[in-house]
This record gives structure tokens, sequence and C-alpha cells, in this order.
């Protein structure tokens, strides 16, 4: 049920002036004029007291439970007004009903599976107390929705502290170890972070290195020590902005000096029904019908490893048309990959 915000300050005031323990009756009339003045306060402006009917009908809301209680009001003939039956309710010790609390549960539930973050642990704490005052109980633990696991793999214990650092714009003190440099060797640098982003179940962190001065591309599993730096100040870096910054790739590299040049991919008539109902990047769109099902689909992108690990994965369903660089670099990883496997 819709209510709008002078509604919402009418329960407020009825329910106050029914608390009020120097006054245990109230006309309508009386309940009208302190909601009259309660909106003139709010709107600071000249405001006719609400009417009977409108009173009526807030006091059988309130009773009914589709607000999210059951307000105990009654009528007391032989003293002319309203009243609660129960001198200890008030809509303010109910904020919450057994529904609001069902559909957080079924939020946990989602919550839980991601597991990394401190603040869930917290929600699933403040649920189980609402819960127990409420005397609500959940109906099952059975499984009914599973996300694709994202809490796996080496680095999490990093995901708190990056996350708040990047929200509290603290600069952070970093050792890195990249993959292609030797053991041991490690780069320290002091960076703000700007964005945790997950792909394809790892974490990273972009941040601007105050040496470089760019963006760098972080995996939470290659940073070997982390902590905050109070020393430096956080450089908000302008060119970061996350749409634009991954507008043009898949994935999370993103290679500088470049621009996005048109891709065009021709799919077999299975895979094309794949593709077309899960889309690979927002820019797709169908260039050409075959006669034979299969379907030409056009990209604007940058040229990445995540697209090449992309395309590699549709096997021989997918044939790279343009551009020649894109179509000559997966030639080569076939070619390799026929000489690993047909010796």
């Amino acid at each position: 049920m819709a209510t709008n915000r002078h509604a919402m300050i009418r329960y407020r005031t009825i329910d106050r002036c029914l608390s009020r323990r120097n006054k245990r009756y109230w006309t309508w009339q009386e309940l009208a004029k302190a909601c009259g003045e309660e909106l003139r306060e709010y709107e600071s402006e000249d405001r006719a007291a609400p009417a009977r009917d409108t009173i009526k009908t807030d006091i059988r809301n309130m009773r009914s439970g589709v607000l999210g209680y059951q307000a105990p009001i009654r009528w007391y003939p032989g003293e002319g007004g309203y009243a609660y039956s129960d001198p200890a309710f008030s809509i303010t010790q109910m904020p919450l009903s057994t529904t609001d609390v069902e559909a957080l549960r079924e939020a946990m539930s989602l919550l839980r599976q991601f597991r990394g973050f401190p603040q869930v642990q917290g929600v699933e704490q403040v649920i189980a107390k609402v819960s127990e005052a409420l005397r609500v109980r959940p109906a099952s633990e059975r499984t009914v929705l599973q996300l694709e696991d994202n809490m796996v793999g080496q680095g999490l214990e990093w995901l708190d502290l990056l996350y708040r650092a990047c929200r509290d714009q603290h600069c952070l003190l970093l050792d890195y170890r990249p993959f292609k440099v030797p053991e041991g060797y490690k780069f320290r640098r002091i960076v703000s972070p700007h964005l945790v982003k997950e792909y394809n179940n790892r974490w990273f962190l972009f941040a601007h290195d105050h040496e470089a001065h760019c963006i760098r591309t972080c995996a939470f599993d290659r940073i070997r020590q982390a902590e905050v730096y109070l020393l430096a100040d956080f450089v908000d870096d302008p060119a970061f902005q996350p749409r634009q910054f991954f507008e043009s790739v898949i994935g999370v590299s993103v290679p500088t000096g470049r621009q996005p040049e048109q891709v065009l991919l021709k799919a077999n008539p299975e895979r094309a029904r794949y593709i077309e109902t899960k889309p690979l990047h927002p820019s797709q769109h169908v260039q050409e019908r075959m006669a034979d099902g299969s379907v030409v689909f056009a990209y604007r992108l940058l040229h990445n490893v995540e697209l090449e690990q992309q395309l590699l994965s549709f096997g021989e369903t997918v044939e790279v048309l343009s551009p020649p660089v894109l179509r000559e670099a997966l030639g080569r990883r076939a070619a390799a990959l026929c000489r690993q496997y047909l010796k």
C-alpha cells in the first residue's frame, strides 16, 4: 500500500498522541488538530487540519496491518475518545514487520555468498537480533538460488582493507609482485585506491600510482603486503571514471595509447544463438545474417588478453574476421595449440 509523506506524518502524530501518559483519550477533532499543527510545522505554511474522514481512514489503516503493524486503537464510548488498548504500544517500537524481516532474510541468503566482507557478518547479526525480537524463524535453510562463488582464491584477505581505503580515500603502501618478474622481486608503491573490481573469479584493485602518475591494475593474489599510508595526500585521478574506463574492453586489462576498433566475429548457427542471448559486450550488434544461419557480430573494442581468452573459449564455433592483428594473434595461438596436441 502506497503512503505519501503527509499520511506518514499523520500516523506518527496519532501514535504520539495516543502514547501520551498525561492524556488517555482523544477525540477525532483533537487528533486532527494535532496532525494539522504537525503538518504546518513540516510544510512551514498555513494548512487546515485534516478532515474527519481522513482521521478515520488513518486509524483504520493503522489498525489493519497494511502498514506493517496492527495498532490496538479502540473507541471508548463512555470516554468519548480513542486510546490504545495496550498503553505500552507504539509504532516506533515495531519499525519492522514480519514480512520486512523475511525480506531481509532473503537478502541475507544472497549476501552470505560474499563472505569476504566483514560488513555482511554485521548485517547478519542485526537480522538475527530482529528475528529473535519478532519471533521470526526461517522457513527453510534449503538453497534455491546460488551465485557463482567469487570468494575463492588467494589474496582475499586484502578485500576489506582495500575496499575501505577506496571508500575513505586513504592512500596505501603496497608491496606487489607481478607474474612476469623474478621470484623475490617486488614493487613497493604508494597508491591512491579508486576501485575494487571482480572479474572471472579474481579481484583487482585500480589505483593511481604516485610515482608513475598513472592508473595501475593490481591483482589481489599478487599483493604481498598492504597498509594504509597517511603521510601522502590522496590523488583523485579525474581520468579514471570506471564506466568510461572499461567501456571498450572485455575484462580488466585496459591497453594505453590505443583506440577502440571494429571487431567482426562470425559465429556458427548454434553459437550465434548463444551469443545473441548473452552478448559479449554492450557494443554488440548484428552486422550480417548468413544464409546458413551463421551470424556476423560487430563490436567496438580494444584488443586485450581477456578478449583473446574469450574468443579461444569458443573454439571452432567462432571465427575472427577483423581486425587482422587480432585474427593473426588467434591464429598463432590456435597453431600452437595444434602443435601441442597433434604431435
